[in-house]
């Protein structure tokens, strides 16, 4: 397993849990401290400056490990499944132009809040939403790109809330590139054992999100981390785990805590290799 940071695009203009604010900046940080990955929050991807970005992992020897719909839908209200037609248009164009740019790095693109909530019609309803990701996955296959379904807790989101329901949902759209994104937080609140939850998710399994309790630095809560590291360890996980985590007090302070934890408060034990 590798891991990874999430920056947020200079245009994102809120506060999240990622790296914001310091752009150029936090690339060359985060490699000092010791990642290999950048996951990249980004609001519209026809924004993003390609050239600055190819320039700013190349300088550091970072890899894009996935880009994040974030600011899209919280500075800009967009949703796949929504009532209004202009705000599922907007949501759906903007996420074939997330595709075309994780080509350009053979990434994956994170749905999860994105893809909105549930409700009485056909166009917030959970078989539309499989039709538009199998719609997209058509596209991003093409591309060599995947898309990874964040399962989350009820209190965020009021569909695909556990595991199982992401595997259910990955088995009704049959599409080889689409795959779960993982988030430890949410399933410390609905699974009852995250060590056999990883396993079931064999290769269904495309990327980590990790934090701790109450979204801090992992190590700091009662998320029990080392379990998590050791069951991703034994079946083998190659993808990324991706820090989601509160920036306090700065991303750099967290940055480094979370990478020592995980890496060097681990490795004598075997369990991140």
């Amino acid at each position: 397993m590798k891991l990874s940071y999430p920056i947020a695009v200079p245009d994102s203009g809120i506060k999240m849990m990622a790296w914001c604010n310091e752009y150029e900046m936090a690339f060359k940080q985060l490699k000092e401290i010791g990642y290999e990955g950048v996951e990249l929050l980004v609001r519209d991807p026809q924004t993003v400056d390609i050239r600055l970005l190819d320039q700013l992992l190349d300088e550091n020897g970072l890899v894009l490990s996935a880009i994040g719909t974030t600011p899209m839908q919280t500075r800009d209200g967009l949703f796949l499944l929504h009532e209004e037609e202009r705000v599922r248009t907007e949501a759906y164009y903007r996420l074939e132009q997330l595709i075309g740019l994780a080509a350009h790095y053979q990434t994956a693109v994170l749905i999860g809040k994105y893809r909105g909530m549930t409700g009485d019609s056909y166009y917030t309803s959970l078989p539309y939403f499989q039709d538009v990701m199998i719609r997209c996955s058509k596209k991003a296959l093409a591309q060599g790109v995947s898309l990874y379904v964040e399962p989350q807790n009820p209190s965020n989101i009021n569909n695909i809330n556990t595991i199982a329901q992401g595997l259910e949902f990955l088995n009704l759209c049959d599409c080889s590139n689409i795959k779960l994104l993982a988030d430890v937080y949410h399933m410390s609140i609905t699974e009852q054992d995250i060590s056999q939850t990883i396993k079931s998710m064999g290769n269904a399994l495309g990327m980590i999100h990790m934090s701790d309790s109450e979204r801090l630095v992992p190590g700091a809560g009662n998320i029990m981390i080392h379990e998590v590291m050791t069951a991703l360890n034994n079946v083998s996980f190659q993808g990324y785990v991706s820090m989601e985590i509160k920036q306090e007090p700065d991303s750099k302070t967290v940055a480094m805590k979370s990478l020592e934890y995980l890496l060097h408060g681990r490795k004598e034990k075997g369990v991140l290799q």
